[in-house]
């Protein structure tokens, strides 16, 4: 048992809000934008830190057509939870736990000719038909069929009558940034799509797009389903797309301790900052152990009070020392923002140098998330 599931954890000051109701403008923006295509939700890594289960309820509800996760485990949890819509494992398969996909109706991906047969031999056994979404490697490096190396992946894949090819796909390796390679990974997949419907049945769902091709407005990459990730929680690498987004996630916590230190003084680990002047510093108890990065340190921020204020001294492990000034006001038990509406995670990205998907993610097991 995950001792983060008691109830205790959910009295702690530092934690997450979740506002669900956001999901609506996101969800709808990207409808807007890719002509109402399908929608796969891509819930990894428990949701980029939201909630696995509470997001996806969500966007079910919202009328999405599929989810993606990264492991089996997180669609099995999914399917004990309520969640009946179709969900892809983006990942690839560890053939001993090919039976749960079957049993609990997840869509398998595809990537070499022996997984392929490994999920045909398994899918004879138990009388289930797989459902098999191909993955081509256009450039990424990760995991699929080289482009270039497609036939015999493909002859296999179709003479397979144990499975179902519903789905095939490949994935941008920068979308956001290098034009010019992303349409030569589309050039390359579109090639695979060309002698796909020479030789055999183009597969009901065609999908590339991430969340940077939806930002981008990269049309000829949407085909019948789009895969936002980043999108739906709320932001983009596209200022004006960002605009428009709501961010779903507020980091924040309480100030837990108060004292006045006299010009010299240092403070924390190391002894990395010293005061110059007669100051207030308050502490707070949140550190790096629950996702607030360590490379803040000297250069954070939070919000308290109507006002920005630096974090100074090395991040702890679960405690952050902040420089509130002379004057500054603040009592034990104030709520402080540490990213949200008025720190952004832009911000703390570029001062972290950690990107966004590392940041949501990173927020630990003991940070209680709270739904509104």
């Amino acid at each position: 048992m995950n001792m983060f599931n008691d109830p205790i954890f959910q009295q702690r000051p530092t934690y997450v809000e979740v506002c669900l109701e956001n999901l609506n403008n996101n969800i709808s923006l990207i409808r807007s934008i890719t002509n109402r295509r399908k929608i796969l939700g891509v819930v990894k890594a428990n949701a980029y830190g939201h909630g696995l289960v509470e997001i996806s309820n969500k966007l079910q509800d919202l009328g999405i057509e599929y989810l993606g996760v990264a492991y089996i485990e997180e669609a099995v949890y999914l399917r004990k939870n309520g969640i009946h819509i179709p969900i892809l494992v983006l990942g690839a398969v560890d053939t001993s736990q090919i039976p749960l996909y079957l049993k609990n109706d997840i869509d398998i991906t595809g990537s070499s000719i022996e997984t392929l047969e490994e999920i045909s031999k398994v899918s004879s056994k138990l009388k289930i038909k797989a459902k098999i979404h191909l993955k081509i490697d256009t450039g990424m490096g990760r995991i699929g069929v080289q482009w270039d190396r497609k036939e015999e992946f493909l002859k296999k894949a179709y003479s397979l009558d144990t499975i179902e090819i519903v789905g095939i796909f490949s994935h941008f390796a920068d979308s956001i940034k290098d034009k010019e390679f992303s349409n030569k990974q589309l050039k390359r997949f579109n090639e695979v799509l060309k002698y796909i419907e020479e030789k055999y049945e183009r597969p009901k769902l065609v999908h590339m797009a991430n969340s940077g091709a939806i930002s981008n407005s990269f049309e000829e990459s949407f085909f019948d389903m789009v895969r936002p990730g980043l999108m739906i929680y709320g932001y983009s690498l596209n200022p004006n797309i960002q605009k428009i987004l709501k961010p779903l996630m507020t980091f924040k916590t309480k100030v837990s301790y108060f004292k006045v230190l006299e010009k010299g003084i240092n403070i924390g680990y190391d002894r990395l900052y010293k005061t110059n002047q007669q100051t207030r510093v308050v502490t707070l108890p949140v550190g790096y152990a629950d996702g607030y990065p360590k490379s803040l340190t000297n250069k954070g921020s939070i919000y308290l009070k109507n006002n920005k204020y630096p974090v100074v001294g090395r991040v702890c492990m679960d405690q952050i020392m902040v420089d509130i000034g002379p004057n500054g006001e603040a009592y034990v038990g104030n709520e402080v923002e540490l990213w949200g509406e008025n720190i952004s995670l832009h911000d703390v990205s570029k001062l972290s140098d950690r990107s966004l998907w590392e940041l949501l993610c990173s927020i630990g097991e003991r940070v209680p998330r709270k739904y509104i």
